[in-house]
């Protein structure tokens, strides 16, 4: 992957917001020296890691609640490694009928690893 042995430079992220619950981060873009790469669950429920330029926010009416891009929050366990390299990446298989669709994914940066994954449609991201 392209990004492999940059520097983390920024993190945005799409979160889903719905008054009164806590905002939900739905995708995230890491903003690398070269490139940007989008982390996020398909609509098929499918992890996604691929190179892609972060969206614009937008309002949905019907359900009375919208999506906003930002600068990520540091909750989210990326933000962590802004100005590290990239070590690699470490592609998780399982789903699918024969087990060759990819779940996640583990990030190891300089001074740790970041693990995003896809269960049941949404985007999960802990500290590795």
């Amino acid at each position: 992957m392209k990004m492999v042995h940059e520097r983390l430079i920024g993190v945005t992220v799409a979160q889903f917001v719905h008054e009164p619950d806590i905002p939900e981060v739905v995708d995230v873009w890491l903003l690398f020296e070269s490139v940007t790469v989008g982390v996020m669950v398909a609509a098929d429920w499918s992890f996604r890691i691929e190179p892609c330029v972060p969206g614009q926010s937008y309002v949905m009416e019907e359900l009375g609640s919208r999506v906003d891009v930002i600068s990520a929050p540091d909750d989210v366990p990326f933000v962590r490694h802004i100005g590290e390299r990239l070590i690699r990446v470490v592609e998780r298989f399982g789903g699918g009928v024969d087990g060759t669709e990819q779940v996640g994914a583990e990030f190891v940066f300089d001074s740790g690893t970041v693990i995003a994954e896809s269960f049941g449609g949404d985007l999960l991201m802990s500290r590795g």
